[in-house]
């Protein structure tokens, strides 16, 4: 069983009070993977709950509840209305309906990234280029590509870039092997999924050595597919095509703590624009976050380092800014 349907479990113990203050605590994205399971609950068996109470509670050596748990419809609604008010709430219980019917394939972007990767480690990996080619969050995919294998992932991401249009045959075969976990149903069309522009975003997910690796040894096989890849991808250090009018509007939604972060192994032509894109007060305090900030860990600045790299292409797709080399010549 895994964590978001144990976690749903639990909330549907806690009754709509007690479910609605732990929501009020979750992430967006936590609340989606557990509304998934709470949204398809029909019943659920005395022996299930005791599993779960029992871990939950095996410091306080409680025992198992003995009873039956069934969500009801409106259980949802009311605990997510209780924990995030009625626009929300609504927005969020509609967009779960919405999904209670999909296929398997579609059902996998509500699930933790781990728990995808260790169902599909062991498959083909044409089958789980195929199954990632899938998930519409490029942040999704990269996680569950780095829980992959090392001498699994460079294999993927090729057979990803190279991917069009999937038989139907084909994908129904997955989907009705996935169902058989998930207790979901329903097969799909034609599709075109996959491409080097869905790799190039994944990619730009991922962490700096995770994406020199891949790279490196698609590169050994098909140098030109490598370079279109990093053609199409938006790197950190790309932030220096960037006007001084754009900058301004992207650090704008970057906390300074952040931003700072970011800099710490900046070049010094991204920490002359950014500086430059700041007020003389702003820039000053900027640097003198710089000068007494002590060792990080790498992983941490690249994190920071992502977030300035998500708003910068979120406004561009918005028509807000400009990033010059991208789509053809700046005019």
């Amino acid at each position: 069983m895994t964590g978001p349907k144990k976690a749903a479990i639990l909330l549907l113990a806690l009754g709509e009070e007690g479910a609605a203050e732990i929501i009020k605590n979750l992430e967006d994205s936590e609340i989606q993977q557990v509304g998934y399971y709470m949204a398809r609950f029909s019943d659920i068996s005395p022996e299930e709950i005791d599993m779960v109470l029992e871990e939950y509670y095996t410091k306080n050596h409680s025992e198992g509840s003995g009873f039956m748990l069934a969500a009801s419809g409106d259980f949802v609604k009311n605990a997510l209305t209780k924990a995030l008010g009625g626009d929300r709430a609504k927005e969020l219980v509609d967009n779960l309906s919405a999904n209670v019917e999909e296929s398997a394939l579609e059902s996998l972007k509500w699930l933790d990234p781990k728990a995808i990767a260790n169902f599909i480690t062991h498959e083909h990996p044409q089958t789980i280029a195929l199954i990632l080619a899938h998930l519409e969050d490029p942040e999704q995919t990269a996680t569950v590509l780095k829980e992959l294998p090392e001498n699994l992932q460079a294999d993927v991401v090729y057979r990803m870039a190279t991917l069009e249009s999937i038989q139907p045959g084909v994908v129904s075969e997955i989907d009705e092997v996935l169902s058989r976990e998930m207790q979901a149903a329903g097969a799909m069309g034609t599709s075109k999924v996959g491409g080097i522009e869905s790799v190039a975003e994944m990619l730009n997910s991922v962490d700096k050595s995770t994406e020199t690796r891949i790279l490196a040894t698609i590169e050994e096989s098909n140098p030109d597919l490598a370079e279109q890849i990093r053609e199409l991808m938006f790197t950190f250090e790309d932030m220096v095509l960037i006007d001084t009018r754009s900058m301004q509007l992207i650090i704008k939604e970057v906390p300074q703590q952040e931003l700072a972060m970011a800099l710490k192994t900046a070049s010094d032509a991204i920490k002359e624009l950014i500086f430059s894109s700041m007020s003389q007060r702003a820039g000053e305090m900027l640097r003198e976050d710089l000068e007494v900030m002590g060792p990080v860990r790498v992983t941490d600045v690249e994190k920071a380092q992502q977030t300035l790299v998500k708003v910068a292409r979120k406004l561009e797709e918005e028509g807000k800014v400009v990033i010059g080399g991208r789509g053809g010549d700046v005019v």
